[in-house]
Formats: C-alpha cells, sequence, structure tokens
C-alpha cells in the first residue's frame, strides 16, 4: 500500500498543508502550500477567517494534485501542555506468544488509561522502551516472542477546549481529522537525526505571536514553554515608532524589513501614510533596527526559559519557525545565544521553507507511529490512488505536475 499523509498546521497568521508519500522510510512531498490568514478583516470572526484560510489552502493542493483533501492530521499547539510520564503492561494473548502491532497498540492505548486529566486530552504519546519478561529498554518488541510485555511512556496532553474547538474548525472546513499530533514533538521530528538522538536539546519554533521551546534528552521530550513573542511584536513596534495602523506596519515588515540591519539599505524606503494623514518616508535601515532590536530580545528570553527548563548541558539549539524566514534573520541569530545554535534549513524539494517544519515533523512522527504499530495508513482509497496516478495522463504526467509546481513556488 502507498503511504500517502497529509497534515494541516493552523497559525494565527496563515494555514500550511503538505501531502508527503513514504517510500522506504524516505519522505518525499507532493504538495506544500500556506495561505496567509485575512487578520486584518474585522467582518468576519477568527474561526470564520481560519476556515476560508482552509478552504484555499485545500483547493491550492487539489490544483497541484489533481485531488480533493479529505483527510488530514491536524497540529495541534503546544500552550498550556502537560507532559506525563506513564507505564503500563499487558500478557501477549496469541498461542505462540509473539508480540504483534496489535499487542503494541493495546498497551499504547492501556499506558494512557486513567492517568490524564478530565479537561486535557492526549495529543502525542512518545515511546521511552519497552520491556519483555524483565528485560528493559528495548526499541522494539514486534515479531519476539515473551509472555509479557511492558512499556514506558511519555503522553503529551493538551486542554480539551482548545483541542475541541481546532477539531470543530477543520469539521466546518469539511475535513476529517485522522489524528492529532503535538506541535512540540512535530518540530522536533523534522530535524531529527543522529546528533540529536544523543544528547538533550532544545527546539525554538519562531512563529508570528508566539514562540515554542521544547527540551529533548536523547530524543525524548522532557519539557516545554510556549510564550506571547513573535513576528505581531515586530509589527507592534513599527506600527508605534512610525505611528502607522498595524496593517501598515504589517506590510512594511512583509516587504522591507530585514532581521538585521547590517546590511540593511537606508537609501530603500517606501511612502506611507501615517495616522495623522500625513506622508511619511519609511526607510529600510530603521525599519530593520527596530526588528533586529525585538528579535534579541525574543533570543535572549529564549536563552533563559532553556535554562529554566533543563539544568543539563545542551549541546543543540535549533531555531525554526515562520520568522526566520525574514531575511538575514541567520545574521541576527550569530552572537545571540551561543555556540551550539543552528537555524533550522528543510531539505526537502517543495518546502523548503521552515515554516513547515511542524506540518513535515507532524508526517515524520505520524509514520513512525504507523511503524511501531505495524499498521498501514493512506488518505486516499484506491480510485483516489488511481486518480492521483492516472489523472493527468491527457496533458502531463503527476510527475511533470509535481514537479512544475515545485519551480513554480
Amino acid at each position: 500500500m502507498r503511504k500517502v499523509i497529509s497534515s494541516l498546521d493552523i497559525g494565527n497568521n496563515s494555514v500550511k498543508l503538505v501531502v508527503g508519500e513514504f517510500t522506504r522510510g524516505r519522505l518525499h512531498i507532493l504538495s506544500a502550500s500556506k495561505v496567509d490568514n485575512d487578520i486584518f478583516n474585522e467582518e468576519k470572526s477568527e474561526s470564520e477567517k481560519i476556515i476560508e484560510s482552509i478552504d484555499k489552502v485545500c483547493s491550492q493542493t487539489s490544483n497541484t494534485l489533481g485531488i480533493d483533501i479529505k483527510k488530514v492530521i491536524l497540529c495541534i499547539g503546544t500552550k498550556k501542555s502537560r507532559l506525563i510520564k506513564a507505564t503500563g503492561a499487558i500478557k501477549i494473548k496469541g498461542e505462540d506468544k509473539i508480540i504483534t502491532g496489535d499487542d503494541i497498540t493495546e498497551l499504547i492505548q492501556k499506558c494512557s488509561e486513567n492517568k490524564i486529566p478530565n479537561d486535557y486530552v492526549l495529543v502525542g504519546t512518545q515511546i521511552v522502551s519497552f520491556s519483555i519478561d524483565g528485560n528493559d529498554a528495548i526499541k522494539n518488541p514486534k515479531g519476539k516472542r515473551s509472555e509479557n510485555l511492558g512499556l514506558k511512556a511519555i503522553l503529551i496532553t493538551a486542554p480539551k477546549i482548545y483541542v475541541s474547538g481546532m477539531l470543530d474548525i477543520a469539521a466546518k472546513a469539511g475535513l476529517k481529522v485522522v489524528d492529532v499530533v503535538s506541535s512540540s514533538i512535530s518540530d522536533y521530528y523534522c530535524y531529527r537525526n543522529k546528533f540529536t538522538k544523543a544528547g538533550a536539546g532544545a527546539i525554538v519554533n519562531l512563529g508570528y505571536s508566539k514562540t515554542g521551546i521544547s527540551i529533548f534528552d536523547r530524543g525524548l521530550i522532557t519539557n516545554s514553554k510556549v510564550y506571547s513573542l513573535g513576528g505581531k511584536n515586530i509589527v507592534g513596534d513599527i506600527a508605534y515608532a512610525m505611528n502607522v495602523d498595524e496593517k501598515t506596519a504589517y506590510a512594511l515588515f512583509n516587504d522591507l524589513t530585514l532581521a538585521s540591519n547590517k546590511l540593511a539599505n537606508p537609501k530603500e524606503y517606501r511612502i506611507v501614510e501615517n495616522l495623522d494623514n500625513r506622508k511619511l518616508k519609511v526607510n529600510q535601515y530603521k525599519l530593520s533596527e527596530i526588528a533586529s532590536n525585538r528579535i534579541t530580545e525574543i533570543l535572549n528570553l529564549t536563552k533563559k526559559q532553556i535554562n529554566i527548563l533543563t539544568k543539563k548541558k545542551i549541546s543543540y539549539i535549533i531555531i525554526t519557525g515562520g520568522l526566520t524566514e525574514m531575511r538575514d534573520f541567520e545574521i541576527a541569530l550569530k552572537g545571540s545565544l551561543n555556540d551550539s545554535v543552528t537555524l533550522g534549513k528543510i531539505n526537502l524539494i517543495g518546502a523548503r521553507d521552515n515554516s513547515y517544519s511542524t506540518v513535515i515533523g507532524s508526517l515524520c512522527f505520524f509514520e513512525e507511529k504507523l511503524d511501531i504499530r505495524d499498521k498501514n495508513f493512506t488518505i486516499f482509497n484506491d480510485n483516489e490512488l488511481k486518480e492521483l496516478n492516472d489523472g493527468f495522463k491527457t496533458s502531463e504526467t503527476l510527475l511533470g505536475k509535481v514537479f512544475g509546481y515545485f519551480f513554480d513556488n
């Protein structure tokens, strides 16, 4: 069975949808689409704006692949999330006592029973280790023979009211959510490698309205924190300093502002109208200086938060998220944290943009979840897969369609 999976990330200022296919353990991006929310439209509610963006991003994806997206994994934010250490054990029922994917699924489900507060729901389970007949630290017991199977795991939970609201929005947009994945886990799985599996480190997602920090030790999440600082604060700073409305500041932020003023050009400018109805000449150097000061503040706070969240020696800090796509962000990053910090870089054709880190990582986490449970899954049925393969025969192959999308974007 082909393993085609889609993931949806609903952000404060944009909605991202990625469709990928796993072949021999490697992820291939079939489509990556992003639509900005109409954040300055006061005539619509927040949910109406988001649903409209979901409709648009699904339409873009359908145009790329030639087939509608109806099922998605939903990325869930980590604000007010809780981590719970849990254990569980079951007796193996099969006559041959060979551990199957169904046994592992049953054990993972049992591990979370009666351990989650009533006002929270499970949004991710990270396996620490399995044990068979007293033999601990087994990563994958599938196919082994044992009378008993035990599990140590970390349960990632989120407020029920928040998750229910997100599921309701997806349903109103006509999408069936097949699973939810925590964004803190997703960002890690986007950049996971042998180095991150070996030591303690932090993944930092700099978004438009929030910054999320997740701490990992040998690949296992140990702590997380979300605080309300991001690109939106830079927009607010520009609006205040230039005496312009937020919509004008947002346009200046996207069109002219650099993350660092070191290479900013004072001769590059825009003419805007301020709140006093006067024409104002705004240059790139001044805007970039405002942005640089705020980014330095965010990074300094991030450094302090990492030191609060863990006392272990940090061997890596990976910075990702949409804010890192600002021009000259790597210059702004240098010297702000320490030598262990790196700017995340997604090396997947079709999605080389850090704003996609959460959706891409959620696909990787979900694929590992399927593998450990020995399950097969695809968002398309057999007829849809045939349509995916054959839908462009009259004009162009699917491969040509997809690569055309890559080069157009």
